[in-house]
């Protein structure tokens, strides 16, 4: 059985930072799944497979950034999935929530580090068994955002 590639969630209303980012993470061997806004990524984490690691941006329609951490909250499913939150106008400081924060603009190499950093810690040995987490991204010398 072939191991399957590790999961992102992307959510971001920004149809072009989105796909960047999703472009970035297929290009080292993630699977990515996207969502435009926090309601659609709850319908999305509802009927797909586990998700290792969500980027969450702060501000979008319908539900936000704080909603959809409310939400994951309160979900024993979704609660352990690991939050990074991304944002050019919120820094979300100490909260318990989130994993990860990365204020936009931000440069790719350093996603690339929290992303190593979040799934190395947060994922089970079992995912990491399964090749679901832990590798989902290793840094480069790419230094561009």
């Amino acid at each position: 059985m072939t191991p399957r590639r590790p999961a992102a969630l992307i959510v971001e209303d920004d149809d072009a930072t989105r796909s960047a980012l999703a472009e970035l993470l297929v290009g080292h061997g993630c699977q990515v799944v996207e969502a435009a806004d926090g309601q659609a990524a709850l319908e999305l984490l509802a009927k797909s497979d586990p998700t290792c690691v969500i980027l969450l941006d702060w501000l979008m329609p319908r539900m936000n950034g704080e909603d959809f951490l409310a939400r994951r909250a309160a979900s024993p499913t979704l609660s352990g999935i690991p939050v990074i939150v991304m944002s050019a106008t919120h820094d979300p400081a100490r909260d318990p929530r989130i994993q990860g924060f990365m204020a936009k603009p931000f440069k790719v190499c350093d996603l690339e580090r929290l992303l190593q950093e979040v799934c190395a810690v947060r994922c089970s040995p079992a995912q990491r068994a399964q090749g679901q987490c832990g590798r989902s991204v290793q840094p480069s010398d790419d230094a561009s955002p």
